[in-house]
């Protein structure tokens, strides 16, 4: 069996190979460490080169943090208005929902009221297309009237003429007879006429012709048939550049009668020949007479 002191020389041995295999290795590390040492040294150049920018970067992002951060708080500040008006369109979307929950219900009525008028405009279809065929009959119709009023017209200016003569020759109940037969209403002018209702005198008179004598008469029984005060009816004769305007002013009722007053104006080539006010007055017989 070996003494310590043999065993103690052997790891010693040991130890001192150990070391060298060791300081081998490290010196053929620290070799290769210098080889790759220009090569460490330009990525680090490199690197170097590339951080710089992003230093830079960093820099600029850094002086626009504090703007950055007052934007931030600028729109802190408008949330709460804006929670609020979200929180105020919230509280108005049950009424809404009501309302378009009603529009629901009526829509059924409304879809019936559309189809109601959608049939009637059906039938006022078929009721026009039925129409259609009695338009050349009316048209004919029309066309047939249209050929009579001439010789009516004419008639009528022969009875016209009739009882301006019957005026002067007749007695007063002849000419309310020809001019009830010229307007056919209860309405029929007694007493004077003609030239009586215009007041006229001599020498006045000579101014107008029959025929204008004529139109006066029967523009004082339009204006008498009239509803309501303010009515204004012209006439014109041509022939001798002779007009008059005939206007009801005023309608005056009682228990006994009732009375009528006309505005009457003649103009003569431009001129007013005469304008005076007339009053007439029913009759029991439901007659209109001139009244002084």
């Amino acid at each position: 069996m070996a003494s310590p002191r043999t065993v103690a020389l052997y790891f010693l041995s040991l130890s001192i190979f150990s070391l060298a295999g060791a300081l081998i290795y490290f010196t053929f590390e620290i070799s290769n460490i210098g080889r790759q040492l220009p090569t460490i040294l330009t990525d680090i150049e490199k690197t170097s080169a590339k951080i710089e920018p992003v230093i830079k970067e960093i820099e600029e992002v850094r002086r626009l943090i504090p703007s950055i951060l007052q934007e931030i708080e600028a729109t802190r500040k408008l949330v709460p208005p804006i929670l609020d008006e979200v929180a105020e369109t919230r509280k108005q979307i049950p009424p809404l929902l009501k309302e378009a929950e009603a529009i629901r219900q009526q829509l059924p009525a409304v879809t019936k009221s559309i189809d109601k008028a959608a049939d009637a405009t059906v039938i006022a279809a078929k009721e026009i297309e039925a129409t259609r065929p009695l338009v050349p009959e009316v048209l004919d119709e029309v066309k047939k009237t249209r050929e009579a009023i001439p010789p009516m017209l004419d008639r009528t200016e022969q009875i016209i003429s009739q009882a301006q003569k019957a005026g002067k020759e007749a007695s007063k109940g002849a000419v309310t007879g020809i001019f009830t037969g010229i307007i056919t209403a209860p309405f029929a002018i007694v007493g004077n006429i003609g030239r009586s209702i215009a007041g006229l005198n001599e020498e006045e008179a000579k101014e107008l012709s029959k025929k204008d004598y004529a139109l006066l008469e029967e523009t004082v029984h339009k204006v008498l048939l009239s509803e309501s005060a303010g009515i204004s009816m012209n006439w014109n004769n041509p022939e001798n550049d002779t007009h008059g305007v005939v206007t009801l002013k005023s309608i005056e009722k009682n228990d006994k009668q009732e009375c009528r007053t006309l505005q009457l104006k003649l103009i003569k080539e431009k001129e007013i020949l005469k304008e005076k006010r007339v009053r007439f007055c029913k009759t029991s017989e439901g007659k209109w007479e001139l009244t002084k």
